[in-house]
């Protein structure tokens, strides 16, 4: 919270040094969610969903003032309460957004502080379920970045060509994340079964080109990251191959295992592509999709993928029912790590087999490998103008592998897996 705190604050304070007299326009708001959902499966879900049911995966709660400084400062706080972002048993409050603004003329908006990167179509109402008709997003885009937030600036230039406005995003900056993996039975003497977590820090930079008419929305981006982990380790570039006799070997995975060394490098880099539309057909039908591209450099085990969803909806008076049809799949070259990684361990009989087998198989799993699809069928109904009741079914296959899954120790990986998800979502905003 530090820095975008400090930002708004200290911009703050410099307007009223300028101007002691001025009035100071706030506005409070917030936003809430109360949301439960259940699987048919012990396979854990999104971090949370399982068969035992939970109220964690969507709950959470949002207050948000807005100041208004002068004709054209203002400044937001935004503070969220939600699950942990690097502990599955508790909640944190934190603040998602915090920022000073300054709009010079009609056409420009600058910002700094801290923001909701503009990788989608629903980037800023992201969490505000009341702003949109599904249950929640659909994971297979919506689950790319480890977090959506960033601290640095932000530049918007408009315009107005007839009835549409056509916007230019740029934006830099840095952020630190924690990278959830699942360990399914951990690695003995070095890495515990269950949840972990890694710190990293990302730097961010992007263009993202928005139209908007009456009837309908698109948006293109151009995204880079640049990727470190949080403690200085390097990250590795490929796992040589350590053979022992005529066909029996290992992939060393890491330094302290018996091998020629793994290469790494100090920071990663990945190039995204996304588009997206929202399209008004009329009589009450809408039309709504995304797609996105990452290209992974500097390392074959990074997260390379293209994800994409379709999603149709039909308003009825109050009533709107909708289907969803989404898709992820990771680069070829990242899954056949997974597949070598996971599959002919060596024989109990060599020396030291259990612990390298076990190294092998951790690393596999926890490559951010994805082969998966599903289908959603839901229904929201608006209460009242501020509230929304929202009910979906999911059904979630997966195909050579899902890290979106938490294997129950002993069991079998989730390839092949077919999950079907009941979610009831209450969304409120005041």
């Amino acid at each position: 919270m530090r820095l975008p705190l400090a930002t708004a604050l200290l911009g703050t304070s410099a307007l009223f040094a300028a101007a002691p007299a001025l009035a100071v326009d706030a506005t409070l708001s917030g936003f809430a969610t109360l949301g439960y959902a259940l699987s048919d499966s012990p396979y854990t879900y999104q971090r949370f969903i399982d068969d035992q049911g939970t109220f964690k995966r969507d709950t959470l709660v949002a207050g948000q003032l807005d100041l208004h400084l002068a004709p054209a400062w203002s400044a937001t706080v935004q503070l969220r309460a939600a699950p942990h972002s690097h502990d599955d048993d508790k909640w944190r409050v934190e603040a998602s957004l915090a920022f000073l603004a300054w709009r010079p003329n009609n056409d420009w908006l600058l910002r700094a502080g801290k923001f909701r990167v503009p990788f989608y179509m629903y980037s800023e109402a992201l969490e505000v379920g009341l702003a949109h008709d599904m249950v929640r997003l659909p994971y297979e885009m919506y689950s790319i970045t480890p977090t959506n937030d960033f601290r640095g600036f932000f530049g918007t230039r408009s315009l107005f060509v007839d009835a549409r406005e056509i916007s230019l995003d740029g934006y830099a900056g840095q952020t630190d994340a924690w990278v959830r993996t699942w360990a399914r039975d951990g690695v003995p003497g070095g890495v515990p079964a269950g949840a972990n977590f890694m710190q990293v820090h990302v730097r961010v930079m992007g263009l993202v080109l928005t139209g908007r008419d009456p009837t309908l929305t698109w948006r293109l981006g151009y995204h880079s990251t640049r990727t470190r982990r949080g403690d200085g380790r390097q990250l590795p570039v490929t796992f040589p191959r350590v053979d022992v006799a005529p066909g029996i070997g290992y992939w060393q995975i890491d330094n302290a295992l018996p091998g020629p060394g793994v290469p790494g490098v100090s920071t990663i880099r990945n190039h995204i592509v996304t588009a997206g539309f929202e399209w008004q057909l009329g009589e009450g039908w809408r039309v709504a999709g995304e797609a996105l591209q990452m290209k992974q450099r500097d390392t074959e085990a990074g997260s390379e993928q293209r994800s994409a969803y379709l999603a149709l909806f039909k308003q009825i008076g109050r009533f709107t029912p909708y289907a969803s049809l989404a898709r992820e799949r990771s680069g070829g070259k990242l899954l056949e790590w997974r597949r070598r990684l996971t599959s002919n361990p060596m024989p109990a009989f060599i020396p030291g087999a259990d612990q390298i087998n076990a190294a092998n198989r951790f690393a596999g799993e926890t490559l951010f490998a994805y082969d998966q699809h599903s289908l959603a069928l839901g229904l929201s109904y608006a209460i009242a103008p501020q509230a929304k009741i929202k009910a979906e079914w999911m059904r979630t296959k997966v195909g050579e592998a899902s890290n979106h899954f938490d294997t129950p120790p002993g069991q079998a990986d989730a390839q092949g897996l077919r999950v079907d998800t009941l979610s009831v979502n209450f969304n409120v905003a005041f």
